[in-house]
């Protein structure tokens, strides 16, 4: 598999979580390459308050296939509890990501973004069977489909603003996660009429596949 855990102390300021993310990490990547081929990757968990949601003190980004980057707030309260509960989902989450990126790709329109984190969303669903993240069930029913009107004249846009859709913008009146939530039901409708499939199979499924849940 060839995974390598970094955790970036030289500061000191993750030096009490550091037990706490090992043993997590482990666990978690036990249950994670059970179910899909991860392999060639670097995972660095650093001191990045900025990079964090400010409901849990963690934070995932994957920018290409071989390294993962998780953020910590050391200053969040009860961070411990909070690597015990999320840390698991943000690696399954994140680690998927590193597969699309083999093959498909993260995705450079609007409409393949949303279906690499609705399938990321869903993996973690899949093995850990525990309620959608907040991002992915943000909207009632009557609000995704507004937002999906608005998103349908931008699917197949590939400068698309990648921030505003996934973390809001006022001004573009698009609100805070808005991108996850349309990608997580599109993925959920999909498996809904393919029960047979599950997300660990579909990661290098070309998002062309999901157009007929739009």
């Amino acid at each position: 598999m060839n995974l390598h855990l970094h955790i970036l102390s030289a500061s000191g300021t993750l030096a009490p979580f550091i037990d706490s993310i090992t043993e997590n990490y482990n666990s978690a990547l036990k249950v994670i390459t059970d179910k899909i081929p991860v392999r060639n990757v670097d995972i660095v968990v650093y001191d990045n308050p900025e990079g964090t949601l400010e409901e849990d003190g963690l934070g995932g980004y994957t920018p290409n296939a071989n390294q993962v980057f998780i953020s910590v707030n050391p200053a969040f309260d009860k961070l411990n509890e909070s690597i015990d509960k999320h840390l698991k989902r943000i690696l399954a989450h994140e680690l998927h990501h590193t597969l699309r990126w083999q093959n498909p790709g993260y995705g450079k329109t609007l409409f393949e973004a949303l279906i690499t984190e609705g399938l990321a969303d869903h993996f973690d669903l899949e093995l850990f069977n525990e309620e959608p993240e907040p991002w992915s069930n943000s909207f009632n029913k009557v609000e995704l489909d507004k937002l999906m009107e608005k998103a349908m004249k931008e699917l197949n846009n590939n400068t698309y603003n990648h921030f505003a859709w996934f973390y809001g913008d006022e001004d573009l009146n698009i609100p805070k996660w808005a991108g996850y939530s349309l990608g997580f039901k599109l993925v959920k409708d999909y498996l809904e009429t393919h029960p047979e499939e599950k997300p660990s199979q579909l990661y290098s499924i070309n998002a062309n596949e999901f157009l007929k849940e739009v």
